[in-house]
């Protein structure tokens, strides 16, 4: 269905046919619309523009990053300005995000006082940041109202906000007691006191960092989390909703750098821009393929005398680098669920290193068992057993120790560590193969 759409917008794009373009989007879902644009290599903007307001609204927090970028940035004031106005404040705001300071403003002139005041107050804090996470559809009551009262509080903004409101208890002094689930606003007990079916919510400070926002609510299995200021009053609230898209935007950027490629990159991006985006991990790669290759150089004359070893070189750092990406992995996830910390380096990077250490000796005894089978040396089944478990210790050691280290250098581990650890193993396997036969195969 998405591709057949595609193919027609992609024709009347072409034979500019906006008329008949407005008329087959206009029966869209805002989902597949975004799908569309992002699959579009050009002409982005313009499906975006030839779309009534209330679908941009829609459509423009379903863009990929790409698009957005690629999309907002043309778009004039007045344009941005009126798609806005159908947008929640904390949405409005990540969408004014990829716009320059100066049209920003230009942008918050134009709209109503009210949602003006509200962003501005959503953009002083970091994106990154529980701030930066929060919306401000919350209202506050207090314990001793009566249920009455609660519920006239809460159609009076249904009203003027037309979506229902997280409902915060609030004591005297300000800080925040609980919140009132939605299950009870809709049937509300009779004679019974708000403190009675009030909830206690878990408060994080306007700074926390999204990551950890996220562990935070894990832990507490909590739907929601208050977010407050630096003298413990309500800013506003995250919804566990906002937090799934950010986990996945998390994940999706942790692999991305994990296998070198850039968050930014689609499958339907250009040739050119593709490459421009991978040539620099391949170059790094290159030179530290060099690395292992010089290695492989010393011992030229001993795999030129017994050339069989040339089969069982990529057994050994083959282990050796699948070991360390499972050591480095976990401790990537480790640091991304908020599990680990350099004071437990040592006891992660020790467990790493032993389980590598077992499973060199499995792994290991059956290559080299498998080696004499296949008509090698007896000789030469030791060597190979021996050098799986240094590599496998080796692979286990680094692919735990690296990640801590450009950690504590604040370098994403995700981003580097692989580059690192496979050089490590790649080049410590053939060193412990290639020198353990020149040592007792002569």
């Amino acid at each position: 269905m998405k591709e057949k759409l595609l193919a027609k917008v992609d024709a009347l794009l072409g034979k500019k046919q906006d008329d008949e373009l407005r008329r087959v989007l206009a029966s869209q879902d805002f989902h597949v619309l975004a799908q569309v644009i992002d699959s579009l290599s050009n002409g982005k903007r313009k499906i975006f523009a030839l779309l009534p307001p209330e679908k941009q609204a829609e459509v423009a927090l379903a863009l990929n990053e790409d698009s957005k970028k690629r999309i907002f940035s043309r778009l004039s004031e007045a344009v941005v300005a009126r798609f806005l106005h159908f947008n929640d404040e904390d949405d409005a705001t990540d969408i004014l995000q990829y716009l320059s300071v100066t049209r920003r403003n230009a942008i918050l002139l134009s709209m109503k006082e009210d949602k003006r005041r509200k962003i501005e107050k959503l953009l002083r804090f970091g994106s990154e940041t529980a701030g930066g996470l929060m919306d401000l559809n919350f209202i506050v009551v207090r314990p001793a109202l009566a249920w009455s009262e609660v519920i006239e509080h809460v159609k009076k903004h249904v009203e003027g906000k037309r979506d229902m409101p997280t409902v915060l208890v609030v004591g005297q002094d300000g800080k925040v007691d609980g919140f009132i689930p939605e299950r009870v606003l809709l049937f509300p007990p009779q004679n019974a006191k708000v403190i009675e079916q009030m909830i206690p919510l878990m408060v994080v400070s306007h700074t926390m960092d999204r990551e950890n926002v996220m562990h935070v609510m894990s832990k507490m299995r909590s739907e929601i989390l208050c977010v407050i200021d630096d003298t413990e009053q309500i800013l506003g609230i995250i919804h566990l909703r906002d937090l799934m898209k950010v986990a996945q935007a998390e994940a999706t950027e942790d692999i991305y750098r994990f296998a070198g490629v850039d968050v930014d990159e689609h499958a339907l991006d250009p040739i050119f821009s593709k490459v421009k985006r991978r040539y620099n991990w391949l170059l790094i790669n290159l030179l530290t393929a060099f690395l292992a290759s010089f290695v492989v150089s010393r011992f030229e004359g001993t795999i030129a005398k017994f050339a069989i070893l040339a089969v069982y070189m990529p057994i050994v750092a083959g282990q050796g680098g699948n070991a360390a990406t499972q050591a480095l992995a976990v401790v990537v996830r480790g640091f991304a669920l908020g599990e680990l910390s350099w004071s437990k380096a040592k006891k992660v990077v020790l467990k790493e290193a032993c389980a590598g250490t077992i499973n060199g000796v499995i792994t290991g005894t059956c290559a080299g068992l498998a080696a004499v089978m296949f008509n090698a040396p007896p000789i030469l089944g030791v060597i190979l057993a021996a050098a799986m478990i240094i590599n496998l210790f080796v692979a286990g050691f680094f692919g735990a120790l690296i990640p801590f280290v450009l950690k504590r250098l604040k370098i994403d581990p995700a981003v580097a560590s692989s580059v690192f650890v496979t050089t490590t193993t790649d080049i410590c396997g053939f060193f412990a193969f290639l020198g353990l036969a020149a040592i007792f195969m002569h």
